[in-house]
């Protein structure tokens, strides 16, 4: 599978860390705290390598999936482990969520927080590729990480965001996981190349 080079993860590292920027201004609101994020990492991996890195957190695993389709084509993800969700929709919620369990608001909170983390990162995509995307349904998925990558697209590439949410009392470490379509890497290198200044290559 083609990899993206130094250069290219770095540009879209700093793609990603405006959007970020964005949406800890929107979290801020949501919570009435100070909420700093930062992307210290961008990966391209295949389905099976991402599933790896999140297993080395946590077996039990919440995700908000927010399908998109244009110029790419995929699910954004942003995937907590267990704890780390429950603690942070605690938050958003304003009550104490029980362990391994997800009310209807305490979901409600969770998908809010998805929809201001993943529209900010699609919408730095957006900006990168110059073209908007058309969004599907968002969904909460609960199970290990294999589950809710989906097993079935093992043939799928993972551009795999690791995040770090500073609040005022706590940190919160989660990930932003976009599956692309294979086909979809050609046209995320060419933008990022575009942003970089470097010659349109063929083929």
């Amino acid at each position: 599978m083609m990899k993206l080079d130094p250069e290219q993860i770095d540009a879209l590292a700093e793609i990603f860390n405006i959007g970020m920027g964005q949406a800890a201004a929107s979290l801020s609101g949501l919570i009435a705290d100070e909420v700093l994020l930062s992307v210290p990492h961008v990966s391209v991996l295949t389905v099976s390598e991402a599933a790896q890195q999140l297993n080395a957190t946590q077996s039990t695993m919440y995700g908000v999936r927010q399908p998109f389709r244009g110029a790419l084509n995929g699910d954004a993800l942003l995937i907590f482990p267990g704890h780390k969700s429950l603690e942070l929709v605690r938050i958003v919620a304003g009550h104490a969520v029980p362990a391994e369990e997800l009310s209807a608001i305490e979901q409600d909170a969770m998908t809010e927080i998805g929809n201001v983390m993943l529209n900010a990162c699609i919408a730095s995509l957006s900006g990168l590729l110059g073209h908007d995307f058309d969004l599907d349904r968002t969904s909460i998925d609960i199970g290990n990480s294999r589950s809710i990558l989906g097993t079935r697209i093992q043939n799928h590439l993972v551009v795999f965001l690791h995040i770090r949410f500073e609040l005022k009392h706590s940190q919160i470490e989660g990930f932003v996981v976009f599956v692309l379509h294979t086909t979809s890497l050609t046209a995320l290198r060419e933008a990022v190349d575009r942003l970089l200044g470097r010659p349109a290559t063929s083929g």
